[in-house]
């Protein structure tokens, strides 16, 4: 996995300079929320947002900023897709 010390803003930055689009942000374990919405803010509407992602907050992030909610292991049940 990559790593850096730079602010997830400055990546959303280059990425709007490159007008790249359909970019992910996604959330890997806990505490880092603010720098997810920090990249979203810093490129409105152009990247998607995942990691955690459900119902009950999935407006949440769109507000902030994403273009797309990536939902993934919460669409499945035991018994099948929700």
């Amino acid at each position: 996995n990559f790593s850096t010390d730079r602010p997830a803003a400055e990546f959303a930055q280059l990425y709007q300079a490159d007008k790249l689009t359909g970019g992910h942000v996604i959330m890997l374990g806990p505490g880092n929320m603010e720098a997810a919405k920090s990249a979203l803010a810093a490129y409105p509407n152009q990247l998607q947002v995942g990691g955690g992602m459900t119902d009950a907050n999935a407006k949440e992030w769109l507000d902030a900023g994403a273009s797309h909610i990536i939902a993934t292991s919460h669409v499945f049940r035991k018994d099948g897709v929700i």
